[in-house]
């Protein structure tokens, strides 16, 4: 089967049974309950792509439907930040991360079907995120309105910068001006590890200038927590570090492919920047494809089971990559048949399969959405 003829399948199957399919998930391994808002902005970029293909109005009507929830009283109950999740303890706009993830879709949604207030909302949710001009990072901002910290993992602040870039509004000069800001804080922001790997939380944060101070001992909390989650409170401080770090870099091979998915919408957006050409983000690419990459993420729970690296690396390849037409096809019909053999399940038509919440990875096909439709109708899928 053409994976574009998968796609299409499987869109038809989420909108006669929509109870199965766009309702929400639990964050996969974080076990997080999620509101509607993730998924919903999910399927609607999935079938901006069908419709887009198929020119079929129907589709276009549920972008519609689905880009009306996102910006309803449902969705953002307070008119500040999207409500994503509801867990004791965690903030209920689920940091940066959240955010990124509905602006891309009201984004989406905006462009096919040229309603600028989808968009312009947007903006509208995107300035009220305060923004510290001197490390280059953003808040997060709390549903009901309450700046919170500057959210500590690197990858939320990537995709908001990504999404954000995505915007043809009025401000959008504002906004770009913020994310160059971002991109130029990058040589403090972002760790990369000798063999490419990007270290998963801002670890400079912790490192104590004075503009930084004032969240130091909320990171300090932040790592605690998952230390003692961990069950390796208490022990000696070394051992701590040592596990600390052992586990945070088991952590980031899971996430790798979904920085560099993010990096690849930055890059589109803003194709120039110097960041683009150092010799730091050349290793990151040169990990994406390497031997090590692809064998560490076999076992790996932030992989195949929860970042799904069959839908996410494709696209990262096709950005920042030049190989041969031939060679690409067969490296992106390797991952993202890879992703379906170990998670799809035919008889249900839900990515089921080794994972813990089926509900948000059968949604995050919409991944593969920004890939050439030239290459979703070559490439084929053993299904």
């Amino acid at each position: 089967m053409k994976l574009i003829d998968y796609i299409i399948t499987l869109g038809e199957t989420a909108i006669r049974d929509p109870n199965k399919y766009f309702i929400p998930g639990h964050n996969g391994l974080y076990n997080d309950p999620e509101t509607p808002v993730r998924n919903k902005g999910h399927w609607l970029i999935t079938f901006v792509k069908v419709y887009e293909i198929t020119h079929d109005k129907k589709y276009l009507d549920v972008i519609k439907d689905l880009a009306d929830y996102l910006i309803s009283d449902k969705a953002r109950p307070y008119g500040f930040s999207f409500h994503h999740r509801s867990k004791e303890g965690k903030d209920r706009c689920n940091g940066l991360i959240g955010q990124a993830w509905t602006f891309e879709a009201l984004a989406y949604a905006s462009s096919v079907t040229e309603n600028l207030e989808y968009a312009e909302l947007v903006e509208d949710v995107f300035f009220q995120h305060t923004f510290n001009y001197k490390c280059g990072l953003w808040n997060r901002l709390e549903i009901d309105g309450t700046i919170l910290s500057i959210d500590p993992t690197f990858n939320h602040q990537l995709w908001f910068a990504a999404c954000a870039a995505m915007l043809e509004t009025p401000r959008r000069k504002e906004i770009r001006k913020r994310i160059l800001i971002f991109l130029d804080f990058l040589h403090d922001n972002l760790t990369i590890l000798d063999n490419g790997l990007i270290y998963h939380p801002i670890e400079n944060l912790l490192q104590g200038n004075e503009s930084r101070k004032s969240i130091i001992p909320i990171l300090k909390n932040v790592a605690k927590t998952f230390l003692s989650s961990l069950g390796i409170i208490g022990k000696k401080n070394n051992n701590v570090t040592r596990q600390y770090k052992e586990k945070m870099i088991y952590k980031s091979i899971g996430y790798h492919q979904f920085n560099m998915y993010a990096f690849a919408m930055l890059k589109e957006k803003v194709p120039n920047h110097p960041f683009w050409e150092s010799p730091e983000f050349g290793r990151s690419v040169n990990y994406l494809v390497s031997k090590e990459f692809k064998n560490e993420l076999i076992d790996n729970r932030y992989g195949y089971p929860y970042n799904p690296p069959g839908f996410e690396v494709p696209y990262a390849l096709s950005v920042f990559t030049e190989i041969s037409d031939k060679e690409s096809m067969e490296i992106l019909s390797w991952w993202i048949n890879e992703q379906l053999k170990r998670c799809y399940n035919t008889e249900t038509q839900m990515m089921d399969k080794d994972t813990e919440d089926s509900l948000t990875h059968t949604a995050r096909i919409y991944e593969l959405m920004r890939l050439p439709s030239l290459i979703l109708k070559r490439i084929e899928v053993a299904i």
